[in-house]
């Protein structure tokens, strides 16, 4: 046998061997690569059609309103017998004033938490399917069963506005947080009590917040009615079609941020298409971190230092991403691997995707 021959015939057992040792049996792997741009990537890859692996969504001492160490997040979400093994930073959030509330999509357990429609949202059904589009929510209220009698701007997010209602759920934090507002407090249901300003979130329920030019719409509302809210999923993509919008119905875990990267396997990677106006986002190089998928299913979730949007679509790209997409960056990016850094954040974050494997 030739030398060259012998050489070729051991690098390819190397490759086998060493896929199956660090994929095969535990259905996820780290590793850092370099790409044809010159970028390199700390990045982890999930096997997410294993049955003992799953995602779950983790927000800051289990609160929207706050921040904390991507560790901490992680671990604070590990049930028994599961184990943490990877997390990465989630979406944007308010990290420079004291007021630590995110701006995209979280949804949690098949509740939404928050609602951001802008960029792209990285979710997963409760059967596993993945999926990343660019969806907005919108959120009708029906009084006494009948639909459409108030609506709201969104969930759990302060605003000064004088015609904003929010709602707000426990989730938040203790209280709802806008000093002018005049409120509806739900129980199990039912209209328990009109309030005004900041008003305490009942564990059992949710508060309905309405500023000064909305305040009229409290008249509607008596003790003993019956209140509810209801979610619409809409993609805003061109040839989105009804199942593009059926399938959010679906999602139980979710993180919106964006901008898209890669969707259905098209370059995108516009960030003023997508509504972000920022320089730092849309066009300069900085700490980036991503998430996306692959046609047979497995994840795909790292980070890129100092690179563009475009470079990391690249990246994305040679991965061989169907779809993906830009997640917050900067001092918030971070990636966990078996309880390590593989990118240590710069600052506490609000939110983050976590990948769960169960122990047996």
């Amino acid at each position: 046998m030739s030398k060259k021959r012998f050489t070729l015939i051991f690098m390819m057992i190397t490759f086998i061997l060493t896929t199956n040792l660090s994929f095969g049996a535990s259905h996820h792997y780290f590793k850092t690569q370099k790409f044809s741009n010159g970028k390199t990537a700390n990045y982890v890859l999930v096997n997410f059609n294993a049955k003992d692996i799953t995602l779950g969504v983790g927000t800051a001492n289990n609160r929207i309103y706050s921040a904390d160490s991507l560790q901490n997040i992680a671990n604070s979400k590990v049930k028994e017998n599961s184990k943490a093994f990877s997390a990465i930073n989630g979406t944007y959030f308010s990290a420079y004033n004291n007021i630590p509330v995110p701006y995209g999509t979280i949804i949690d357990d098949g509740k939404i938490l928050h609602i951001g429609n802008y960029g792209a949202v990285f979710g997963v059904t409760k059967d596993k399917k993945i999926v990343i589009d660019n969806v907005n929510i919108e959120i009708t209220g029906s009084i006494n069963g009948v639909e459409n009698q108030y609506y709201t701007w969104g969930i759990n997010h302060p605003r000064t506005e004088p015609d904003a209602i929010m709602i707000f759920t426990p989730e938040f934090s203790e209280q709802t947080m806008m000093p002018e507002a005049k409120n509806v407090v739900i129980r199990n249901g039912v209209v328990s009590a009109i309030t005004s300003g900041n008003t305490a979130i009942p564990k059992d329920g949710f508060v309905i917040s309405f500023n000064p030019s909305m305040y009229h719409l409290v008249s509607r509302f008596e003790a003993g009615y019956k209140v509810d809210y209801t979610p619409e999923f809409k993609s805003r993509r061109e040839n989105a079609t009804d199942a593009d919008n059926d399938i959010w119905k679906d999602v139980v875990y979710a993180v919106g941020a964006g901008p898209s990267l890669i969707l259905n396997t098209a370059i995108t990677a516009d960030g003023t298409k997508e509504g972000f106006t920022e320089a730092k986002i849309n066009t300069q190089r900085a700490q980036r971190s991503f998430i996306g998928f692959r046609e047979d299913g497995r994840v795909i979730m790292g980070t890129v230092s100092n690179a563009s949007l475009t470079e990391l679509a690249q990246v994305c790209k040679e991965l061989n991403l169907k779809s993906a997409m830009n997640l917050d960056g900067g001092a918030s990016s971070g990636l966990m691997y078996n309880g390590i850094y593989k990118t240590s954040p710069g600052r506490k974050i609000n939110n983050s995707l976590i990948f769960f494997e169960n122990q047996k």
